[in-house]
């Protein structure tokens, strides 16, 4: 029923929200990639955050690059 209502009646997310969104998929891309591709558990948990870490700065990299090719080309 709860799913039902979620569709009916979205859940309103303010415009500086939506940002922090991205940690949560780069965590779950993390933990879905390591854990088909590792080869050590014991390893696991380093290399999700390391990955998360990867994938979490490449992103604010390349905003940061599209910021300033807008900023200053255009």
């Amino acid at each position: 029923m709860i799913a039902w209502t979620l569709f009916t009646n979205p859940i309103l997310v303010p415009q500086t929200a939506v940002l922090w969104l991205i940690l949560p998929m780069c965590l779950s891309v993390a933990v879905v990639y390591k854990t088909v591709r590792t080869s050590d558990l014991r390893r696991l948990p380093r290399e999700i955050a390391g990955l998360m870490v990867y994938m979490a700065g490449g992103l604010v990299l390349l905003g940061v690059v599209l910021w300033l090719v807008q900023t200053l080309f255009l």
